[in-house]
């Protein structure tokens, strides 16, 4: 009679070692593959900071102060643009933005009509802003003048929106929010 049953000898040895050879080189190459994604992706994430903030340091500076005149219900404005960018910018318009207990304030420029208050105003005649140069308009806010006391008695803060044309390929619009404490009412 044959023995029959497992094969014995030399072939099992040589088997459960390759079978446990691949594994190893598997497990090995997936931790490998694994830590190359995780590096992959911690680089791109550095290059995409490095990228916003080189974008960032080239973006314009605004700066919209606004201080208190002896005119009720307005404050002088002067809004100041300073280009750190490689390319032209035009600055387009700045909105004062609604405040929900005062309602709309009004801007206006030195040269413009009190009849034609809105709560935006060009700033096309600042006129073309070339790179490292600066530009400076001044103006009034006002508050709505029918007959009641709607200049802000508490102080408050105000939202300006500036948008400014980029002299890019595709003349990107820009959008920058600029918010500013109004001080009390005289």
């Amino acid at each position: 009679m044959e023995k029959t049953g497992p094969p014995s000898g030399p072939s099992l040895k040589s088997t459960f070692s390759t079978a446990h050879y691949a594994a190893v080189v598997s497990t090995i190459a997936l931790i490998i593959s694994g830590g190359s994604l995780l590096f992959t992706k911690r680089s791109y994430d550095l290059s995409a900071a490095k990228d916003q903030r080189e974008l960032l340091e080239k973006s314009p500076i605004v700066d919209v102060q606004v201080a208190p005149n002896s005119k009720a219900r307005s404050a002088d404005l002067t809004i100041y643009i300073f280009n750190r960018g490689d390319i032209n910018i035009v600055p387009q318009d700045i909105t004062a933005l609604h405040l929900l207990e005062h309602g709309d304030l009004y801007l206006s420029g030195s040269r413009q009509n009190v009849e034609k208050l809105s709560t935006s105003l060009s700033l096309k005649s600042m006129g073309v802003i070339a790179p490292k140069n600066s530009a400076t308009m001044k103006g009034t806010v006002s508050g709505v003048t029918d007959e009641k006391d709607d200049w802000p008695i508490n102080g408050v803060d105000i939202t300006f929106t500036l948008r400014i044309k980029l002299a890019d390929e595709g003349e990107t619009l820009k959008t920058m929010n600029v918010t500013r404490e109004i001080k009390p009412g005289l």
